[in-house]
Order: structure tokens, then C-alpha cells, then sequence
């Protein structure tokens, strides 16, 4: 399970580093389209905020996964160490109810919904469907993450 915890960690954190250099390449060329040129890139825009969205859950599901997401853990520093572990876990299993029902569930029915319309992006044409299929991608980490997560919370309290 560490092995693939690990490799799902690198691929997650090439995946947002090369979008991350995309964005920054695609905007720097947008402000000197935009300033210099007088002759701004719709295309380059809409590529941009489909690589944000990207960006956004992958990076959100990375930084869960390396437990380095914000948290208010003013609670949990006040307890004990095997209290404070049950808590996370509680905190882990509310974290994957979320996952499954609103990026799981509901990000399949907005793929559904964009392919049945033939929804597609206004200046690339790209099929909506594509593109919407990083919500439930990101939901399946997050849930193996918290599971990944409470099954290390259950060693950490029963096995030392």
C-alpha cells in the first residue's frame, strides 16, 4: 500500500508541476498577447482555466494525501495521542462520505450530463465530458487516501 501511496504521490506531483508551468508559460504569453501585441489569445484563456481546474483538484487531493492541507487542528493538538488519532480518523471517514457523494457521485453525473448534450468548450471544442473527468478521478484519490489514513491511524494506536 506504500508503494502505490508513493507512486500516486509522484505522479500527482508531476502532473501539478507540469500544469503549473503550463499556466505560468500560457498566462505570460496572454499578458505579452495582451500588452505588447495588442492581440489577446481567447484560446490561450480557456486552455488556462480548464488547466486551473485541473490544477485545483489534483493539487487539493496531493496536499490531502501528504496530510499538508489546511486544517484547524487547534482540537486535536489538545488531546491525547490516541484521542487525538480517533478524532482524524472520524475526520478522515466524514473526509471520504464527502468525497464519494459530492466528487465521486456527483462529478460522474456532470460527466454524464456534459456527454449526453455534447457539451463543448466554447473556443477549443473540446468535449466537456474530457474535461469534467478530473472531479471523479480526484474523488477515487481522496477516498483511497483517507483510507490510507485511518488504516495508518489504527496501526499507529494499536500497534505501538
Amino acid at each position: 500500500m506504500r508503494i502505490l501511496t508513493n507512486a500516486l504521490n509522484k505522479i500527482l506531483a508531476g502532473c501539478c508541476c507540469i500544469i503549473l508551468a503550463v499556466m505560468v508559460a500560457c498566462v505570460s504569453w496572454q499578458v505579452a498577447a495582451r500588452f505588447i501585441f495588442n492581440a489577446p489569445s481567447s484560446t490561450l484563456d480557456e486552455f488556462t482555466q480548464i488547466l486551473f481546474m485541473w490544477m485545483i483538484l489534483l493539487g487539493g487531493v496531493y496536499t490531502a494525501g501528504l496530510k499538508k492541507h489546511l486544517a484547524i487542528d487547534l482540537l486535536v493538538q489538545k488531546l491525547s495521542r490516541t484521542p487525538a488519532l480517533m478524532l482524524d480518523s472520524i475526520i478522515q471517514v466524514i473526509i471520504t462520505v464527502f468525497a464519494l457523494i459530492f466528487m465521486v457521485y456527483g462529478g460522474d453525473i456532470i460527466v454524464e450530463k456534459a456527454a449526453h448534450v455534447s457539451q463543448m468548450s466554447p473556443v477549443l471544442k473540446w468535449p466537456m465530458d474530457k474535461v469534467y473527468w478530473v472531479m471523479p478521478i480526484s474523488g477515487v484519490i481522496l477516498v483511497y487516501y483517507t483510507i490510507v489514513n485511518v488504516i495508518d491511524n489504527y496501526h499507529q494506536r494499536h500497534l505501538r
